[in-house]
């Protein structure tokens, strides 16, 4: 059995201090053929537009495969100078990371500070952009197709973004993923108070009886 570990959110933990240990340096670098580890600089370096990533393996028959694959997905030249100049730089990789999860665990707190105060079920996260966070008692019918419906009126009335569970191969109808790192702290707790006002007109107003007039004040 091959064991893949994930390490996209590695260094985005939301400890200052943290602990984490990568599956490298727990394994003294001893991988063998069935372990691989996955990093890239898309979340803790907020870079996914530059589309880098690696994947750390000892199994040769594997790192082959990949090889041929690297014909249709390789990564330009200037690209990897850009980001061995950036990896090399200690200094400010330290002080970049360190910055980012201050950041980051002060827009966390205002995301589920809100949730709390909304009383919305969540999932709580110890690292990573984004939080689980149940909608469920808010839909119109417990399917993916009212799912939908509360989508698309968050989007429209609030003008918040939300990835909906079923496009995350979710089972249970009404399950969302928040993103608290896209915006600064200030537009967050703008989303944030809309997203209450919107759920608080939902507990008061049966669905089929939101229309824009009863919904006009959730953006202000």
């Amino acid at each position: 059995m091959h064991t893949i570990v994930d390490e996209i959110y590695a260094l985005s933990t939301h400890k200052i201090d943290h602990d984490f240990q990568s599956v490298i340096r727990v394994m003294d670098n001893q991988l063998g053929d069935d372990v691989h580890m996955l990093w890239a600089l898309s979340k803790d370096f907020g870079s996914s537009g530059l589309r880098i990533g690696t994947v750390y393996s000892q199994n040769e028959t594997f790192l082959e495969a990949l090889g041929n694959l690297n014909i249709f997905s390789g990564i330009s030249h200037p690209m990897q100078a850009m980001t061995a100049e950036l990896l090399i730089d200690d200094t400010f990789v330290d002080a970049f990371l360190e910055e980012a999860r201050q950041r980051l665990c002060h827009s966390y707190e205002i995301c589920v500070l809100k949730l709390e105060e909304m009383v919305i079920p969540f999932i709580p996260a110890e690292a990573g952009i984004f939080v689980y966070i149940d909608l469920s008692s808010l839909l119109p019918e417990r399917t993916f197709e009212g799912e939908q419906r509360l989508c698309n009126l968050i989007t429209d009335y609030a003008h918040v973004v939300l990835t909906p569970g079923e496009s995350q191969r979710e089972r249970t109808p009404g399950m969302f993923r928040l993103c608290y790192a896209w915006v600064s702290p200030q537009v967050l707790e703008i989303a944030m108070e809309r997203l209450s006002k919107l759920v608080a007109r939902l507990r008061k107003i049966d669905f089929e009886d939101l229309n824009d007039e009863s919904l006009s004040s959730v953006l202000y």
